[in-house]
């Protein structure tokens, strides 16, 4: 075997553009702290309990285009805050609720191509860390 093989272009610019099968970009919120009001206890029922919400929302290339116009980028304090507004609307009876209703609500923007929410109650039961659902829908 030749060594000369082995040995990358002499400058960046010889260097030829490594092929790619695709790509995709991901905005993720982790472990977002509220308090919501869930559960189909009677002890569940006009109080709100810890949970916390992750998501990771694929975004359309469009939405993504480094140095692009911001207006059109995925803005992660927004997708918090639509989850912020969503968790605090209104009773859930189940977390899979819950969860479908904030995948209504992000999936409204036509730039999420894909979705994928976890949603933990942190105090259901007394010796686990959380107690959740998860969920993914895609276009």
């Amino acid at each position: 075997m030749k060594l000369d093989a082995l040995r990358s272009p002499a400058s960046p610019a010889e260097a030829p553009a490594p092929a790619m099968a695709g790509e995709r970009l991901c905005v993720r919120v982790e472990k977002l702290r509220l308090m919501a009001e869930v559960g189909v206890y009677a002890s569940e029922h006009g109080r709100t309990q810890p949970v916390t919400v992750s998501l990771e929302a694929e975004v359309d290339e469009t939405a993504t285009a480094p140095g692009a116009d911001l207006t059109h980028a995925v803005n992660y304090a927004a997708l918090a805050e639509t989850v912020r507004q969503v968790v605090g609307s209104q009773h859930h009876e189940l977390l899979e609720d819950l969860v479908q209703h904030i995948a209504d609500v992000l999936f409204k923007d036509p730039r999420v191509k894909r979705l994928k929410l976890a949603v933990d109650k942190l105090t259901a039961l007394e010796d686990a860390e959380s107690v959740g659902v998860s969920y993914e829908r895609w276009r």
